[in-house]
């Protein structure tokens, strides 16, 4: 029984730890931030390919590796916005499949040197018989290569 109580009480405070650390190194990210100009992708859907059973973030530099996550959507009177590889880079939050209409909507994205901080909205709404997987992606201004750059994301 001790033993138990011991390794529970370890569980809990390396977990602790692995919190704290996050955000210190969000506060340290959020200092010298400011608001950088993202735009929005519509007209996309997350293909059924993708394993949607747990929240994924992503950050997408190329149209290859884009496309093995969404598809074009165009439908009457809109078409997918226009992403240019070569000048930008896409960051995405794609919750797990739900059977709740559920609006992801992006709220803020700031940068400095080294990190992004996209905060976002989720709302949920009522049951229904089908299933969706909700998502939000935007499109940023290269400045440096975005995989070294640290990317959080904050859920409002």
């Amino acid at each position: 029984m001790k033993r138990l109580t011991l390794i529970l009480s370890l569980v809990a405070v390396v977990m602790l730890c692995c919190q704290c650390a996050t955000s210190s190194q969000l506060r340290k990210a959020q200092q010298g931030a400011k608001a950088v100009p993202f735009t929005e992708l519509k007209n996309y859907y997350v293909r059924n390919d993708v394993d949607c059973s747990h929240v994924q973030r992503l950050i997408l530099d190329n149209e290859q590796d884009f496309k093995g996550f969404f598809g074009e959507a165009a439908v009457m009177g809109g078409l997918p916005t226009d992403i240019n590889w070569k000048k930008q880079f896409v960051i995405a939050v794609l919750l797990p499949e739900t059977n709740r209409p559920t609006m992801v909507t992006p709220l803020e994205v700031k940068r400095n040197d080294h990190s992004i901080i996209m905060k976002y909205q989720v709302n949920r709404g009522t049951k229904t018989s089908y299933t969706l997987v909700p998502f939000t992606a935007v499109a940023l201004d290269r400045a440096v290569d975005p995989q070294q750059l640290e990317v959080f994301f904050i859920e409002k």
